[in-house]
């Protein structure tokens, strides 16, 4: 289907039904598109707000699931924050994911290392990579969806255009480059 044509009265049918099941799914993708973005956008700030908390210290400690034990730095989503600990090696980073659970709380370190700035560019990759994962996901879901409601009918112009409003959500999110940024090592 040409997706410059016109839709028919029942492809914008279908359209405005999908939009309203699929509502909280986009609700949640685009909040996370632009807390991606935020990230993003201040990452050297963030970075560095890190480095100086490390070397002030904190008090609120986090023990991860996997027993060890991490300062908390900066807060970046409601579930993920930038830690650090000390180590033989020197001053080590770490996102740590907090999952509000039934049965209590899942803490697990998502990625570490000694760079804050480079733990925090492998992390915005990496959700980066679970946007993607997300919005085929969800394009399935919907493709499922109009399949089962529109049994014979060509939906693809209305399928094709949740891809197209989560493709430009992923691609809206501030992309940082080498050129605008400055390296903090410690």
């Amino acid at each position: 289907m040409n997706y410059y044509e016109r839709p028919t009265p029942l492809q914008e049918q279908a359209h405005t039904e999908a939009m309203q099941h699929f509502a909280e799914h986009l609700k949640q993708f685009k909040a996370n598109c632009d807390a991606l973005q935020n990230i993003e956008r201040n990452l050297s700030m963030t970075a560095g707000d890190a480095i100086r908390v490390a070397l002030q210290s904190s008090d609120r400690i986090i023990q991860t699931d996997d027993g060890a034990q991490w300062q908390h730095a900066v807060d970046l989503t409601g579930i993920t924050s930038v830690c650090h600990r000390h180590t033989p090696a020197g001053l080590e980073f770490a996102i740590v994911e907090s999952l509000p659970l039934k049965s209590g709380e899942l803490k697990d370190v998502l990625n570490s290392g000694h760079d804050a700035r480079d733990v925090l560019q492998a992390f915005v990759r990496d959700q980066r990579q679970v946007l993607r994962v997300w919005k085929d996901d969800v394009n399935a879901q919907v493709r499922e969806h109009l399949a089962e409601k529109y049994p014979h009918q060509d939906m693809s112009i209305v399928a094709g255009s949740f891809e197209i409003k989560m493709a430009r959500s992923i691609s809206q999110t501030y992309v940082t480059t080498q050129s605008q940024s400055c390296g903090v090592r410690i």
